[in-house]
């Protein structure tokens, strides 16, 4: 299945799945576009929307994957986060933090990747619903559980930044070594 067919059939679930479960499940990457230069780690901030029973996100995913950087899902392997009516909030945003791990997650940006070079993509999450709270003492998998498996996506694109030029310390360090290599071949030829 090409990249194109897996975006537009996550797409479709996605909202084949709000809809038939009368819910208004939305999720937004913050920023939808980030950049970094080759060799750096960036990542996605979000805001979920959830306001019938109780979304868990069990994992998130960036498609297609890239030979030009990693994705790290930081939403479900690093936070246990539930959207939902009271006791919860049917609103959660959270920034992303590499050094906290928050946000959907990170994107490492090869080091041999071209300045100028641009990753689109999705940002999947999968998610799963139940009737009663999981932060609820009496909450119970095998009773409360509504579905798992849903899958809800929005657009994200990595812009790798940078111009190919090395920066003014690697000058410096050029310069330093042709200096100590001219002086040494000075000292050879005494």
């Amino acid at each position: 299945m090409s990249a194109i067919h897996r975006i537009f059939l996550a797409l479709l679930v996605g909202a084949l799945m709000a809809s038939t479960a009368g819910a208004t499940t939305l999720f937004t990457a913050s920023p939808s576009t980030i950049s970094g230069d080759p060799g750096t780690t960036v990542g996605w901030g979000f805001t979920l929307l959830n306001d019938t029973d109780y979304l868990v996100v069990s994992s998130a995913d960036f498609t297609p994957a890239s030979a030009l950087g990693t994705f790290t899902d930081f939403i479900a392997q690093f936070n246990f986060i539930v959207v939902g009516p009271s006791p919860e909030s049917t609103s959660v945003s959270q920034v992303f933090d590499l050094n906290a791990q928050t946000g959907v997650g990170s994107f490492a940006i090869s080091a041999s990747a071209a300045p100028g070079s641009v990753i689109s993509g999705l940002l999947v999450l999968t998610y799963d619903l139940f009737s009663r709270s999981p932060n609820d003492p009496n909450f119970n998998p095998d009773t409360d559980t509504v579905s798992v498996g849903n899958i809800i996506s929005t657009a994200a694109q990595v812009d790798v930044s940078g111009s190919g030029v090395p920066e003014p310390a690697t000058f410096g360090l050029i310069g330093a070594a042709l200096l100590i290599g001219g002086l040494a071949h000075r000292a050879r030829k005494r």
